[in-house]
C-alpha cells in the first residue's frame, strides 16, 4: 500500500512540473506577442501622425571639387632664356597682360650665322651655275660647228656623186668623210644636251637654295621665334602652375592660367542615378569652408554618361560616372575647394504626404488611409478616407482628398485598425519632444 501512495506522489509531482512549464511557455509567448506589437502600439495606444505638407522634390546628393571652366596652357616654341618673368604662382592676370619676355641675343646670333652660311652657299651655287652656263654655251657652239661641217660634207659628197657616180674612189672617200662629220655632230649634240641639263640643275639649285634647304627651315623657325619673344595672357585668371623662372630655358610649357570667375564642380554620380541626370537641372552647392548655411546655385552643364576609372583617397581604383555643374557667377568659392552638391531631379514643391506604410489598398486596388477623429472621451474614432496618390520620394507619397487637410490625424499602420474603431493614439514626435524635455530637466538637477 505504501508503495502505491509513493507512486501516486511521483505522478502528481510530474503533472505539477508539466503545468509549470506550460505556464512559463505561455507567459513568454504572450510577452513575445506584446513585444512584436510594441512598434504599432505603445502604452495602449496606436501610432499616428498629424498630416502635413512635405517637400516632394527629389534630388541626388554628391560631392566634388571646384575647378575652372576655362583653362589655358601657355606654351612657346622659343628656346631662349627668359629675360623677364612678370608673374608669380597665384597671381591674377588680365587678358593681354605681358607674362614674360625672352632674351633675343642668342636667336639673333643664330640668325646671323645661318644667313652668312646661306650667303656663302648661294655664292657657290651661283659660281656652279655660271660654269654650267659657260659649258652649255661652248657645247652649243661646238654643236653648231659640227652641224655646219656635216652640212658641208653632205654637199661635197652629193657634188662628187653627180660627177663621177657613187662607185668612184673619190666619191667613196667623200662619203666616208660625211659619215664622220655626222658622227661628230651627234657627239656634239649629246654633249650639248648634257650641258643643257647641268645648266638647268644649277639654275634650279640657285633659285631654290637646295643645298641649304635645312638651314632655310631653321632660319624661318628662328624668325618666327623672334616674333614671339613677348608672351601675353590669352585670358584673365589665376596662375595655378608655373614651370619656368627668370633665366631658365623653357621646354614648351610655360604656365597655366585658370579662369577663376567661371567655375564648375566635377562630381561623381552613382550608377543608379546617372540615367536621372539631364543638362540644365538646377543644383545647390555648399562648402564647409564658407559655412553650410550659405548655399550657391548651379546648373548641370554636362553629363558624362560613360564610366571612367578613378583613384580614391586610399589609392584603390574604382569606376564611376560623373557630371559637371556650372556655378553661378560671383561666389566666394575658390579653386580647389571641396563642396557638397545637391542636384534637383524635379521640383514638385510641397504636397500633403504620408509615409508609404500609412497607405492601404482594398481588393479593388483603391488606395485609402485611416483618419482618426478625437472624441469627447479622449479616444479617437477611425474613419476610412479614399485618397489619390501621386509623386513619391524616398519616404513619403503625396496624397489628395477633399476630406483631408493639414493637421488631420492619420494612423501610421492601417492594417492594425478597422473602420469605426475607438482607439487610443500616440504621436512619436510628441514622445521625442517629451524625452528631450525630461533629459533637460535631469541635466538641470
Amino acid at each position: 500500500m505504501f508503495k502505491k501512495i509513493k507512486q501516486h506522489k511521483k505522478l502528481t509531482i510530474v503533472i505539477l512540473i508539466l503545468l509549470f512549464l506550460a505556464g512559463v511557455i505561455g507567459f513568454f509567448a504572450v510577452k513575445g506577442k506584446t513585444a512584436s506589437e510594441e512598434g504599432m502600439q505603445m502604452n495602449g495606444g496606436t501610432q499616428a501622425f498629424r498630416l502635413a505638407k512635405q517637400d516632394m522634390s527629389s534630388s541626388i546628393s554628391t560631392s566634388g571639387t571646384v575647378e575652372s571652366a576655362n583653362v589655358v596652357e601657355v606654351t612657346t616654341d622659343v628656346a631662349s632664356p627668359i629675360k623677364e618673368l612678370n608673374v608669380a604662382l597665384g597671381d591674377h592676370v588680365e587678358k593681354g597682360q605681358v607674362l614674360c619676355t625672352f632674351d633675343d641675343q642668342e636667336i639673333r646670333q643664330q640668325i646671323a650665322e645661318l644667313e652668312s652660311q646661306n650667303a656663302a652657299a648661294k655664292q657657290a651655287d651661283e659660281l656652279s651655275r655660271q660654269r654650267a652656263q659657260r659649258t652649255l654655251e661652248q657645247a652649243q657652239a661646238q654643236t653648231q660647228a659640227k652641224a655646219a661641217a656635216a652640212e658641208e660634207a653632205q654637199k661635197v659628197y652629193e657634188s662628187v656623186k653627180q660627177m663621177v657616180g657613187d662607185k668612184n674612189q673619190e666619191a667613196e672617200a667623200k662619203a666616208e668623210a660625211l659619215v664622220q662629220a655626222q658622227q661628230a655632230l651627234q657627239a656634239a649634240q649629246s654633249e650639248y644636251e648634257a650641258a643643257q641639263q647641268n645648266q638647268q640643275e644649277a639654275q634650279y639649285t640657285l633659285e631654290t637654295l637646295g643645298s641649304t634647304a635645312t638651314d632655310t627651315k631653321e632660319l624661318n623657325k628662328l624668325y618666327q621665334q623672334l616674333n614671339h619673344l613677348t608672351v601675353v595672357a590669352e585670358q584673365s585668371g589665376l596662375i595655378t602652375q608655373l614651370n619656368v623662372s627668370k633665366g631658365s630655358i623653357p621646354n614648351g610649357a610655360l604656365m597655366r592660367i585658370e579662369d577663376d570667375k567661371n567655375l564648375v564642380v566635377n562630381v561623381n554620380i552613382k550608377e543608379k542615378d546617372i540615367l536621372k541626370l539631364e543638362s540644365d537641372q538646377n543644383a545647390t552647392i555648399k562648402s564647409d569652408a564658407i559655412g553650410t548655411d550659405e548655399t550657391f546655385r548651379g546648373t548641370v552643364d554636362k553629363v558624362i554618361n560613360f564610366a571612367s576609372a578613378t583613384t580614391s583617397v586610399d589609392g584603390t581604383q574604382a569606376s564611376g560616372y560623373s557630371a559637371t555643374v556650372a556655378v553661378e557667377p560671383d561666389t566666394p568659392l575658390l579653386l580647389g575647394m571641396s563642396v557638397k552638391v545637391e542636384i534637383l531631379l524635379n521640383e514638385e514643391g510641397e504636397h500633403l504626404a504620408v509615409p508609404y506604410d500609412a497607405i492601404a489598398q482594398d481588393d479593388d486596388g483603391n488606395s485609402y488611409v485611416y483618419m482618426a477623429k478625437k472624441q469627447d472621451n479622449g479616444m479617437y474614432k477611425t474613419k476610412r478616407v479614399d485618397v489619390t496618390t501621386s509623386v513619391s520620394n524616398d519616404y513619403y507619397t503625396a496624397i489628395s482628398s477633399k476630406k483631408l487637410k493639414e493637421g488631420d490625424v492619420i494612423i501610421n499602420y492601417p492594417q492594425e485598425v478597422s473602420e469605426g474603431a475607438e482607439i487610443e493614439v500616440f504621436f512619436p514626435e510628441d514622445m521625442t519632444d517629451l524625452s528631450v524635455d525630461e533629459g533637460s530637466e535631469t541635466d538641470d538637477k
